[in-house]
């Protein structure tokens, strides 16, 4: 009797094993996801007919920049067709966002100073003060 009692738990213990092993991968997954979400994520910028929120970013000289780009607006507006733009001449930098979209850009700035970013695209381009915004790099 003892023996069939053996055979029992052995087999349950293997399948509990198993179990556990298959679920290490899974568990180290949502482990190293839950770490990086407190990592710095960036700035989340949204570009809208109303401008840039926030206008200003700021960074420090040779840091990497994470800048999250999100895009609200839909493709029924009538002045550029919902697309936004986020551009620095100074920066050399001109990413496009297609109507109800997000991009994530990383930029390194190595020298401090002021750098003006823009969307030319509508709402009276990059003249319009509103669809201007600043990256302070100190």
């Amino acid at each position: 009797m003892k023996k069939i009692k053996v055979k029992k738990y052995g087999l349950e213990l293997v399948f509990v094993v198993i179990v556990i092993a298959a679920m290490i991968p899974i568990v180290l997954d949502a482990v190293a996801n839950v770490k990086n979400q407190g990592e710095n994520q960036g700035t989340r910028v949204e570009i809208s007919m109303s401008g840039f929120t926030p206008p200003v970013i700021r960074a420090k000289a040779g840091e990497k920049i994470t800048i999250q780009l999100v895009n609200p607006d839909n493709s029924q507006h009538s002045d550029g067709g919902g697309w936004h733009q986020f551009a620095s001449d100074e920066l050399k930098i001109d990413y496009k966002l297609p109507p109800e979209s997000t991009k994530t850009i990383q930029l390194k700035v190595d020298q401090p100073g002021e750098y003006v970013f823009y969307c030319d695209v509508c709402c009276g381009g990059k003249e319009n003060p509103s669809m201007q915004g600043k990256l302070i790099i100190t």
